[in-house]
């Protein structure tokens, strides 16, 4: 009786004390999410407020742009998205599917609005577009390949850039010694990864891995091991060639050059002496690099001051620096994060009339 008794206070206890414990964490995240947000906010009306005057004059920069460099960075920003939309579509071939290339583009600055407006963005865009893709037809191996090989592409591609912007920075020695010997590992690093290719062996570590957690779990040992090596086949059937990689490194590569010379041809837009191509491309870097610094949707605030903390530092006045970078801020966020959005839209909206087309072109014969 008493062991029984004393079973059931601990039942109780379980039950009792877990929800209340889940709700303290919960409360707690919810306070620190409040508190960071507080102090971000609070540092971005800080900017603006300090900023107020430079601002002022800048946007009276504005009223003036040189229009055939506006529409050069016009231009650059649509073939920076474009470029990453060849990223992806060139993976997703590789994986076995084959998307137009219209799709694919407005795949691109959807998922992009997502990505840098909403809280969680890049997990939110990422399950966007992996749903998406399952959509066209794409394999789960595919999706997740495509997404995967894209973002490291596009990081390896920035890499590469900002040691590139070192070289024109003026530390071309340890900077070339930089890119001979990446250039090697990355070399090296291919040719054993291709001659001793071994999946059996990570099939087994990740079977032997998911028995483990299923005696954890208290479910039968083989529970998702089929599942597990149809995966795995999928996935050791995708097999990129050369030139797919060559290609996609070479696009992704393209989106951050495009992107750099946006923000240079909005600098010659509103007449920003001093900035040439070396001090742009230390300015973009420094942005982009801060861009992961903020909680704010776009990296608001903090790419903005990155880039005319750059831009002043090499010799750039305030009133034009600041004119460039809200001028290339209003192009690659404001209208394409709009133009995201307006394609997020107008895809909804077809996908809710292709079921009502469907049903009506049914209905049709049987009224006839």
């Amino acid at each position: 009786m008493t062991a029984v008794g004393l079973s059931d206070e601990m039942l109780v206890e379980r039950t009792v004390v877990r929800p209340v414990t889940e709700k303290t964490a919960t409360s707690r995240r919810t306070k620190w999410k409040v508190l960071a947000f507080g102090v971000m906010g609070t540092i971005t009306v800080v900017e603006i407020v300090l900023a107020a005057p430079y601002l002022d004059r800048a946007i009276s920069a504005l009223d003036r742009p040189d229009l055939r460099w506006l529409a050069l960075a016009l231009v650059a920003q649509l073939m920076s998205l474009g470029a990453f939309a060849h990223v992806q579509r060139r993976m997703l071939s590789a994986g076995g599917a084959r998307v137009p290339m219209r799709r694919m583009a407005a795949l691109t600055y959807a998922a992009n609005a997502v990505s840098r407006t909403l809280p969680g963005g890049p997990a939110l865009s990422s399950g966007y577009v992996f749903k998406r893709l399952r959509s066209w037809g794409a394999t789960v191996p595919a999706a997740g390949f495509t997404i995967l090989a894209s973002g490291v592409l596009s990081t390896l591609s920035f890499a590469l850039l900002a040691v590139i912007g070192a070289v024109l920075a003026g530390n071309g020695g340890l900077s070339s010694l930089l890119i001979v010997a990446g250039a090697i590992v990355m070399t090296v690093a291919a040719l054993v990864a291709r001659r001793h290719h071994k999946p059996d062996l990570l099939v087994r570590v990740a079977s032997r891995s998911l028995v483990r957690a299923n005696r954890i779990a208290h479910r039968a040992p083989e529970a998702g091991l089929a599942a597990l090596h149809r995966v795995a086949g999928e996935l050791s059937a995708i097999k990129p060639r050369n030139r797919d990689w060559l290609a996609g490194f070479g696009f992704a590569g393209l989106n951050w050059i495009a992107d750099l010379a946006c923000l240079l041809a909005c600098c010659h837009a509103v007449g920003a002496s001093g900035s040439s191509l070396a001090l742009v491309t230390v300015a973009f870097l420094a942005g982009m690099s801060a861009s992961s610094l903020s909680l704010l949707p776009g990296g608001l605030g903090v790419v903005d001051a990155a880039m005319i903390i750059a831009l002043t530092q090499g010799g750039v006045s305030t009133v034009p620096a600041t004119a460039a970078v809200l001028l290339y801020r209003l192009i690659s966020f404001a209208l394409i994060v709009a133009l995201g959005w307006l394609v997020w839209g107008a895809t909804l909206l077809a996908e809710h009339r292709r079921p009502a087309d469907a049903m009506a072109a049914s209905v049709s014969p049987i009224t006839r």
